[in-house]
């Protein structure tokens, strides 16, 4: 019963590892394709001019290809890396929602539009669920 139960809960791990891997090539290739708009949005948080917009909206994409890029050769690094990231864009959110910067969320996608609440409740997922693989995936490497 035992093994059945972490054969579930690695299977589990896989497919969060692997919607990780496609939510963040989905994200980094959406603000690549509508660069401008991912560029005013940022420009329309007060914190940043239009000029700083311009450089850290290309370090957020090549940031998210290289996490991409992390995943998928060094697994549990690379998880890590994603939870710390996701961590880091949690509290930029959060920051902008104290501050009463926050409008909607500008990210791009699916994701565009977002209010506060429905935009912290999936990052919060993200963590959870990326911590979750982690352990998992840790676990499994261990016990080989």
């Amino acid at each position: 019963m035992q093994i059945k139960k972490y054969k579930i809960q690695k299977t589990i791990a896989e497919f969060i590892y692997l919607f990780i891997i496609l939510f963040f090539c989905y994200t980094a290739v959406n603000k690549l394709m509508n660069l401008e708009s991912f560029r005013t949005n940022l420009v329309k948080t007060s914190v940043f001019t239009f000029e700083i917009a311009n450089y850290f909206s290309y370090l957020v994409i090549i940031l998210e290809i290289f996490v991409v890029i992390i995943l998928l050769f060094f697994k549990q690094k690379g998880l890590l890396l994603f939870c710390f990231i996701i961590l880091i864009f949690t509290l930029y959110i959060s920051f902008l929602n104290f501050k009463g910067f926050y409008e909607v969320c500008g990210c791009g996608g699916i994701l565009n539009g977002l209010q506060y609440k429905y935009h912290l409740l999936i990052n919060l997922s993200l963590i959870i669920s990326s911590l979750y693989c982690y352990l998992i995936l840790n676990k499994a490497n261990n016990e080989k």
